[in-house]
């Protein structure tokens, strides 16, 4: 069968090169601006091995203060900040977001799609995360890291019995994190719903696809408590809103609701 003359064929190398204009990572400063579910998954879970490192060297500091009665290998109030953030490095800052990096790079792939269906909100998911995370190993770095216990019961995290800045980097590093991980749950939801191969049915996929798609729903539910108990507890120390303080009508045991709706599905994930 003859072409006609006014087709022309496109050169196979030309179409290669407007694919990786399209779909390529960009290189320099650029590579920030990268959207791809490879590379965005792999940065999440090569950061996620940077704070579990990180995590890690404190729980090695924690165990090091307590192997030999009355050693002061740690101040007191240093000792109070490594064990602090010794829990939520490990729980926020490792455990959920490596799940989601490796659900973010493998899920396209099993499910034969091109890409995840929102690939801007995944790189953004990854930016709040790495600032949330570099919030909360400053705070330490500095000597101003939260000391109120690892799930920041109040009043003990109120401004009262824990001034000072130390709180408020817990409370707004954890807020950009718990962003981050819902945005990856949606992200995760819809592209399993929504992208499959023509012909896989839900029935169909490989139970890894069923696994991320009850996880990321256990995300999308159950950490936006945490995220407006963190808010909260915030203005209560930033502006005053009585929350969760008694004297002013506010009720303590709201901090612990909020957080336990995170936290049990938390332990699950």
């Amino acid at each position: 069968m003859s072409t006609p003359s006014n087709q022309r064929v496109a050169d196979p190398e030309q179409l290669h090169d407007q694919f990786n204009e399209v779909w390529g990572n960009p290189r320099g400063w650029r590579s920030l601006t990268i959207v791809n579910h490879t590379t965005v998954g792999i940065r999440f879970m090569l950061t996620g091995l940077g704070f579990f490192l990180f995590g890690g060297l404190l729980a090695m500091l924690v165990r090091t203060q307590l192997a030999i009665p009355g050693y002061e290998f740690l101040e007191p109030d240093i000792y109070n900040q490594v064990f602090t953030m010794h829990g939520p490095v490990l729980m926020l800052l490792f455990a959920v977001p490596m799940m989601e990096g490796l659900a973010v790079y493998l899920i396209p792939k099993m499910l034969g799609a091109r890409d995840l269906v929102f690939p801007r909100l995944s790189a953004l998911g990854y930016w709040c995360y790495l600032f949330g995370g570099l919030i909360l190993c400053a705070s330490l770095l500095l000597g101003i890291a939260p000391k109120a216990g690892w799930f920041m019961y109040t009043p003990l995290s109120s401004a009262v019995h824990t001034p000072g800045p130390n709180s408020d980097f817990w409370l707004i590093g954890i807020t950009f994190v718990e962003i981050s991980a819902v945005s990856a749950g949606v992200e995760l939801v819809v592209s399993i719903l929504r992208t499959r191969a023509e012909g896989m049915a839900l029935n169909k996929m490989p139970i890894y696809a069923w696994y991320i798609l009850v996880m990321a729903m256990m995300i999308v539910v159950g950490f936006p408590p945490l995220i407006l108990g963190s808010i909260l507890l915030e203005l209560e120390r930033a502006v005053g809103l009585p929350f969760f303080e008694v004297a002013r009508g506010g009720d303590p045991i709201l901090w612990q609701h909020l957080f336990w709706l995170f936290g049990h599905p938390e332990v699950y994930i």
